[in-house]
């Protein structure tokens, strides 16, 4: 058995585990019994015994206190040797996701069978995408060395981060280095782990059929340039198309034609369907791709009514920035106005993103995923921006990056009733040639407003600085699950996304690595967020659930991202939105802000098993 094969059981138990799938937490007891005729080393090992009508299930565990409270292995941190299963008087031994997959479909509703049948397509496909990459890795170990702050344009620093990005796996979702519906030769073309140009695709559509949001970029080409007739532009209009995507389309539509020529070569950023103009690195494209990610539920397509929210939300933030005294000069937006659709087809549909110049062209832009990256001289790229930025100081550098973090999202909810998904892929961190940071915005067309606090912050701000000062209104929104009715879902998606995506897991890799302690790092962490929630309520703006959900709650919220996206339907599950699905079983690390609690919270778990 390979060590990815290993490596994915790992993540998929643990995931199970954080998410209780199928009960497989909840319905097992914990024992320090080890199943019948098997020897193990360790007096101390926890087993957590599952048993049901078919078989029983003997799975070696260690008490945490980082997602969930107990994870697959040892508590020395050895690599598990797998699990025993006692059927029918008879134990035997299984260490492959195969076989984890065999048992969970034991387990599950029928209605979950062939998601756990496409779920193990996917197991295989990560497999398969890591080992490439891996290979990717140390192909471009020369190219992604080269220290970023010596590089000649922003635009090139941004391709870099994205692609030192590629090749860390996301922190909780376990195969999300799948890119599910690409081929090994796709992955080598497309895949920003490879860094690969290639042409982009055009298709002319029937003006009758088009909307488009606002006049069409500089570098868009003519009807001739892509091998039609010049007066095609008198009838139609160009939207450019993802090669994979045109070719998993069987026909196109009445009134959409391919276009014989290529035109403009482009980069893949670390979103793979979003790509980078080579000759106006400044012109992002965004643009449907047939490609599942993050679960098979994702297919990376667009949605119509996202090219609208993710300009009402440019316009929105980029009005905060120029009013807001607590985020002036802390953030910028791209900009996205320009976008195209045929009516609510999500398979021809593009966005255009342009990053603006006065903002971008002095600075190095990173995507947070690029932080806890792994380099060749097997330190952090985190470590490598401390040194180029910092003076080498990583913890004056995670000082200011919390503190960023927190200024930005503690204001927006707590003020505004807005949280982002800014997630790893869409919060970029804008560092200038004297180290200050600033947060460059993107892609908000999935984020949550709650409108009482919203027209409450608004209609104020409306009296301090004067009519109409605010460009948008909520009723304009077009996906209804934007808006929601209580503040507790502004809390979860700051938690899921802002303290654990952003934060925590570069916490848990600093701490791997020895630059210091997660408890230390969490003691920044919980001092940060206390501070910004004492300056708020003390400009008079209510905290209350704030400090319950962070500063008192044994656990936190955590997103069920495997559950939603992958193995239960929609029925079972719930969710509307597969993105948003949330269980509150996350022990608070922010309330472990010292070894001696942390050293106490593990004991106590422990003592808890007979």
């Amino acid at each position: 058995m390979n060590d990815n094969a290993l490596y994915l059981t790992q993540r998929l138990i643990d995931t199970c585990l954080r998410e209780d799938m199928f009960g497989i937490l909840s319905k097992a007891k914990f024992s320090r019994d080890a199943p019948k005729g098997v020897i193990v080393p360790q007096d101390e090992q926890v087993w957590l015994i599952f048993a049901n009508s078919d078989f029983t299930l003997y799975l070696p565990v260690a008490p945490t206190y980082y997602m969930q409270h107990w994870r697959y292995g040892h508590a020395n941190d050895e690599t598990p040797p797998g699990w025993w299963v006692e059927k029918n008087g008879q134990v035997e031994h299984q260490q492959h996701y195969k076989e984890w997959i065999a048992l969970l479909t034991t387990l599950a509703h029928e209605s979950s069978h062939e998601l756990l049948a496409g779920y193990l397509q996917e197991l295989e496909c990560a497999e398969q995408h890591k080992a490439l990459c891996d290979q990717a890795f140390h192909h471009h170990a020369d190219h992604i060395s080269q220290p970023i702050s010596e590089l000649g344009s922003w635009h090139q620093k941004l391709l870099l981060a994205d692609q030192i990005a590629s090749y860390l796996d996301h922190p909780y979702y376990p195969t999300a280095r799948a890119k599910f519906g690409l081929s090994d030769e796709d992955l080598a073309k497309y895949a920003p782990e490879f860094a690969q140009s290639f042409a982009l695709h055009w298709i002319a559509i029937e003006k009758s059929l088009v909307t488009l949001t606002s006049g069409q970029p500089d570098c868009w080409p003519t009807m001739e340039q892509v091998g039609l007739p010049a007066d095609f532009a008198l009838s139609h209009v160009l939207f450019p198309a993802h090669p994979l995507t045109l070719r998993s389309l069987e026909a196109l539509p009445e009134g959409v034609i391919e276009a014989p020529l290529t035109y403009l070569d482009v980069t893949p950023t670390l979103s793979v369907r979003t790509v980078v103009v080579n000759e106006a690195p400044h012109i992002h494209i965004k643009v449907p791709l047939i490609m599942r990610s993050l679960g098979t539920k994702n297919i990376r397509l667009i949605k119509p009514s996202t090219l609208y929210d993710g300009h009402w939300f440019e316009r929105l933030l980029s009005h905060l920035e120029q009013t807001d005294a607590d985020l002036n000069s802390r953030l910028f937006h791209c900009n996205e106005k320009h976008g195209g659709h045929i009516g609510e087809d999500k398979t021809f549909a593009y966005i255009v993103r342009e990053y603006p110049l006065t903002h971008c062209e002095d600075k190095a832009l990173v995507p947070v995923a690029a932080l806890a990256s792994p380099m060749p001289d097997d330190r952090l790229f985190l470590e490598h921006l401390a040194e180029h930025y910092y003076q080498q100081d990583t913890l004056a550098w995670f000082q200011d990056y919390v503190d960023l973090l927190f200024q930005v999202h503690l204001t927006l909810w707590l003020r505004y009733g807005i949280a982002l998904e800014s997630n790893q892929q869409n919060a970029i961190i804008a560092f200038d040639q004297q180290g200050r940071m600033t947060l460059a915005m993107k892609d908000n067309d999935a984020a949550r407003v709650w409108p009482e606090r919203f027209r409450f912050a608004t209609d104020h701000a409306a009296e301090k600085h004067g009519a109409k000062t605010i460009p948008v209104d909520c009723d304009e929104l077009l996906d209804q699950r934007i808006k929601v009715d209580n503040e507790l879902a502004l809390g979860q998606m700051f938690t899921t996304i802002t303290l654990q995506l952003d934060i925590a897991a570069i916490v848990e890799s600093m701490a791997a690595k020895g630059i210091a302690s997660s408890a230390s790092l969490y003691a920044i962490v919980a001092k940060s967020i206390a501070e910004q929630l004492n300056r708020l309520e003390g400009e008079g703006l209510e905290t209350k659930l704030a400090r319950e959900l962070l500063q008192e709650a044994p656990d936190l919220y955590a997103k069920y991202l495997l559950s939603s996206g992958s193995l239960l339907s929609k029925e079972a599950s719930g969710a509307s939105d597969i993105n948003k699905f949330y269980g509150l079983s996350a022990p608070n690390f922010l309330l472990l802000s010292n070894e001696e609690a942390q050293r106490a919270y593990l004991e106590a778990i422990k003592k808890s098993v007979r």
